[in-house]
C-alpha cells in the first residue's frame, strides 16, 4: 500500500508502483483519495495522452486516383481532389457549396475553423447546381457530410466564394462524407499524433504498384515540414503507433501527400488519429 501522496498532477503513479501486482493505488489529487489504478492512468506516454484528451480526431482520407507522374515538387494529396491540397488564407474566407447535379437538395454539414482558429460549423441544404452561401468566415475546412435521408447523386464541391475551381472540400456522390487526410488543431488546443496508417489499392492492373508518401506538419505562419516517410506497395500496408505522441501546437496543419508512384490508376487511403488537450 502507497502512504505518501506528493504528486503534482491530477493523477500520478507513485514511483514505489509494484508491477508484480495487477493494480495498484494512485493518488486522486482532485478528490483527495487513493483509488485503485484503472486502465489509462499509467503505461505508455502515449496511453496518457490519450487517457487525459478532451478529445479525440480521428481522420480517415483517400485518393481515388493517383498519378504516376506525382514528385516532391508536384505532389498529390491524400483527399477526394486527387491534386496537392491548398488550404483557405489563414485570415478567413467566404466559402459556397454545390452539387454538380440538379436534383440534390439534402442537408449538409460543413465543419472547419473560422478566422480565429476556432471550430466552427454550419447546417443548411443544397440547390443542385447553384452555388449556395455558406455563414461566416472559413479559415479551414476539414470535414463536410450528408446529414439527410437520401443518398447525393452528384458530387459536391465546397470552394472559396466566386471560385469553384478552388475547392477546400469535395464529397464524391458515392461517399457521402468528405475523406480527406488533412487537419488543422484549434486555437487554445493543442494536439498529440497517436498513430497513421496508410494502404494502397490498384484494381485495373494485378501489377504491383509502390508510393512514398510524405506526413507533414506545418506551424501557423511557417513551412511545411516533413515528419515521416511512409513507402507502401499495393500488395503492404502500412501501421505506426507512436510511443511518443508529436506534439501539435495550436493552429498547426497536417496532412499526408503522395511524392512518389512507380505506376498508374492506384488509389491511396490514409489515416490519422490525434488527441487534443484544451
Amino acid at each position: 500500500m502507497i502512504t505518501d501522496p506528493t504528486f503534482t498532477e491530477v493523477f500520478e503513479i507513485c514511483p514505489s508502483r509494484n508491477y508484480n501486482i495487477p493494480f495498484n493505488y494512485i493518488w486522486d489529487s482532485a478528490s483527495g483519495y487513493w483509488r485503485p489504478m484503472e486502465v489509462g492512468d499509467i503505461g505508455s506516454y502515449s496511453d496518457s495522452v490519450s487517457a487525459k484528451a478532451s478529445d479525440r480526431i480521428f481522420k480517415f482520407g483517400s485518393n481515388p486516383n493517383i498519378s504516376n507522374g506525382v514528385s516532391v515538387a508536384s505532389p498529390e494529396t491524400i483527399w477526394d481532389g486527387s491534386t496537392e491540397y491548398v488550404f483557405p488564407p489563414d485570415a478567413g474566407t467566404g466559402i459556397q457549396v454545390k452539387s454538380d447535379d440538379s436534383g440534390d437538395s439534402q442537408e449538409i454539414i460543413i465543419q472547419g475553423l473560422d478566422e480565429n482558429f476556432n471550430e466552427a460549423s454550419w447546417t443548411g441544404s443544397l440547390n443542385g447546381l447553384t452555388e449556395v452561401n455558406v455563414d461566416g468566415t472559413w479559415s479551414r475546412v476539414f470535414r463536410s457530410f450528408n446529414n439527410d435521408n437520401t443518398d447525393f447523386a452528384g458530387d459536391i464541391n465546397i470552394h472559396a466564394n466566386g471560385d469553384d475551381s478552388l475547392s477546400y472540400a469535395k464529397i464524391l456522390a458515392s461517399n457521402n462524407q468528405t475523406l480527406m487526410a488533412i487537419y488543422t488543431i484549434p486555437e487554445n488546443t493543442t494536439g498529440y499524433l497517436l498513430q497513421y496508417e496508410a494502404s494502397a489499392q490498384n484494381t485495373q492492373s494485378s501489377s504491383s504498384v509502390g508510393f512514398t508518401l510524405h506526413l507533414k506538419t506545418r506551424e501557423y505562419g511557417k513551412v511545411f515540414r516533413v515528419q515521416e516517410v511512409t513507402s507502401i506497395t499495393t500488395e503492404n500496408s502500412h501501421a505506426q503507433m507512436l510511443s511518443n505522441p508529436m506534439t501539435l501546437a495550436p493552429k498547426t496543419d497536417i496532412l499526408v501527400n503522395v511524392v512518389n508512384a512507380n505506376g498508374s490508376h492506384g488509389s491511396i487511403n490514409a489515416d490519422f488519429s490525434i488527441a487534443l488537450h484544451s
